[in-house]
């Protein structure tokens, strides 16, 4: 597969290759001031008693102590004995330790020394079984005539190699395992966009664009996406225009049909004309009021949603209707103003009118709010729930001169609340009566 440099792909493998090599040149630097400097030590200590050991060795006993004492240093004693040195004083031999001894035994071979014994000196028994901190590097070196030299190097510090191994393994895998992490971020970032790109889109037909920027396939799918949006906005509104103008449209039969109705002799007939085309008139101004809703762009404001209920209420009271609405004082959401209380006066109507009375309760349910409006009517057959919601779908028992309407209340108050995110369920209660319950997304 060719990796071009714009593409997700090549991004993202420059970018592996450039945080490995910073993963290993970091740990690099760390391991060695923290213990990778053995060799580095370990080649100065060496040349250091070796000098000593020459030194000494070719000087009278005497004199060997004050040669000593000008070998010393600040991080090197030295000190000459006739006796060995005791196997509790060498302290713990690790592997390093017997490096070193085998080291310091071949370079001093040709002096003539006897036998080399390196450990590391503990001051007290927790600092013996230290893992990092191994104590002071003590080398003991007998001489050829079975006299003892001892040095004691106060700055070595070299861990085993299963610390160095451990410690090299915790620093690149740890590197390597936060580099995967920001990697794999880095690559599910653009799908997250397009997610939420995606949720407003199917809230809100009018969402702005995906922003087109990013590597080569991200921009080039951002580009379908809003060339997708672009048609199905363009495909919703020729269909509302076709609406409203084939609605607009039929007026002028309607109206003719209504002269040549007043002609007719029969009283009887005359009055079932009249009121066949009351109804379509009806039909085509509440089709137009719809449309005319669905091609406004109403923008998005915060909306008391307790205090416009109450408002809903109190207006269908003061028409003769019962309603009763429970609600916080106060709770705000971010919708469309109008439309929403146009959405919740229809179904608060609709309770009053197949239902006797409205009971509307709106409750924060913490990553929504919820609004049940029940009535006393004889609810709606469970198979008929679902019909109810396509435009100018009546119930037979609504299609009265006292009940009236159209069959759009409850089609526009779903696409109102599907427009915000949100959706409308219904259910007949146990008690009896139909239970209408809205669902309302809070914003994140």
């Amino acid at each position: 597969m060719r990796l071009l440099p714009g593409s997700i792909a090549g991004r993202t493998t420059l970018a592996l290759i450039a945080g490995l090599t910073l993963v290993l040149a970091v740990s690099a630097a760390v391991t060695s001031l923290t213990g990778f400097d053995g060799p580095r030590h370990g080649a100065r200590l060496v040349e250091r008693v070796e000098t000593a050991t020459a030194i000494v060795g070719g000087v009278p006993a005497a004199l060997r102590q004050t040669v000593l004492a000008t070998i010393e240093s600040g991080d090197l004693t030295a000190t000459w004995s006739a006796a060995a040195p005791a196997g509790e004083v060498i302290g713990r031999r690790d592997r390093g330790a017997l490096r070193l001894e085998r080291h310091l035994g071949h370079a001093l071979r040709p002096l003539g020394v006897r036998s080399v014994v390196a450990g590391h000196v503990h001051e007290s028994p927790a600092a013996h079984d230290a893992w990092f901190d191994r104590g002071p590097m003590r080398v003991s070196v007998e001489l050829a005539d079975g006299t003892w030299l001892s040095f004691v190097a106060a700055d070595w510090r070299v861990p085993e190699r299963l610390i160095d191994l451990v410690l090299f393994v915790a620093i690149v895998g740890g590197g390597i395992a936060g580099l995967a992490v920001w990697v794999a971020r880095r690559a599910i970032a653009p799908l997250g966009r397009f997610a939420a790109a995606a949720a407003r889109f199917g809230t809100d037909v009018e969402a702005p664009p995906l922003s087109e920027s990013g590597p080569s396939e991200i921009r080039a799918a951002a580009q379908s996406f809003n060339r997708m949006q672009r048609r199905v906005r363009r495909f919703v509104e020729e269909r509302t225009h076709m609406l409203a103008a084939v609605s607009h449209d039929l007026r002028t039969p309607i109206t003719r049909l209504r002269l040549r109705a007043e002609f007719v002799e029969d009283g009887e007939q005359r009055a079932k004309m009249l009121k066949d085309l009351d109804e379509m008139e009806a039909m085509i101004a509440a089709a137009i009021a719809f449309a005319r809703e669905e091609t406004a762009a109403e923008r998005r404001a915060t909306v008391d949603l307790a205090a416009l209920l109450r408002e809903i209420g109190s207006d269908l009271v003061e028409a003769g209707g019962k309603v009763e609405v429970s609600a916080p004082p106060s709770l705000d959401y971010e919708g469309r103003p109008m439309a929403l209380k146009r959405a919740f006066a229809n179904l608060i109507g609709n309770a009053v009118a197949y239902g006797g009375q409205a009971a509307v309760r709106l409750v924060d349910a913490g990553d929504r709010l919820v609004v049940t409006i029940d009535d006393s009517g004889p609810g709606i057959p469970e198979a008929e729930q679902e019909k109810v919601f396509a435009p100018f779908y009546r119930l037979e028992r609504s299609r009265s001169r006292d009940t009236g309407g159209t069959g759009l209340g409850l089609s526009v108050a779903r696409t109102v609340l599907r427009g915000h995110g949100g959706d409308i369920a219904l259910g007949n209660r146990p008690e009896g009566g139909l239970r209408q319950t809205v669902t309302l997304p809070k914003p994140a």
